[in-house]
């Protein structure tokens, strides 16, 4: 049996961006990895979800302390930003594998939802950062009330979400 569907340009092109999106974010395409593949391992894993009230981003930053960490969010935007202190090679040292690299790491991510600056917070355990992003009030689904033109019948609601 063959389910025909409509062409919905909108839906199809969300599915493109999507994919392109995941291109990018992809370990192998980030720019990041392009220097672990070069052997100076100087790339920033990072873990981003949503809940109901916040968005939450966990970046593995193992060696670096809390010093040499750098956050920012404008526009949309979240930068991590991540200072490694390498090894210095002394005389007689014979290296047989180097990746753990030294320099700084940057990675950027444009979050999904309107957060609320104000109220973040950050934690930093076990060389794992912890970013806890509440969501701003026009990021939020508000419940709006539909009547029947004040006939005092019933009442529905429909939820409404903003792109924030």
């Amino acid at each position: 049996m063959t389910v025909m569907t409509g062409f919905r340009p909108l839906r199809d092109f969300m599915t493109l961006r999507d994919a392109v999106d995941r291109l990018f974010d992809d370990n192998f395409a980030n720019s990041g990895n392009w220097y672990s593949l070069a052997g100076s391992g100087r790339y920033l894993p990072i873990d981003v979800y949503e809940t109901q009230d916040e968005i939450v981003v966990r970046a593995h930053v193992p060696g670096v302390s809390p010093d040499e960490l750098e956050v920012n969010y404008q526009q949309g935007v979240l930068t991590l930003r991540a200072t490694m202190k390498g090894v210095e090679s002394q005389d007689g040292w014979r290296w047989y594998v180097r990746e753990i690299g030294a320099g700084e790491v940057t990675r950027q991510i444009t979050l999904p939802r309107g957060i609320d600056v104000d109220q973040a917070s950050a934690n930093f355990e076990n060389g794992v950062l912890t970013l806890t992003l509440p969501k701003s009030a026009t990021a939020k689904p508000r419940r709006i009330t539909i009547g029947n033109g004040g006939s005092g019948e019933s009442q529905h609601q429909i939820t409404a979400q903003s792109e924030g």
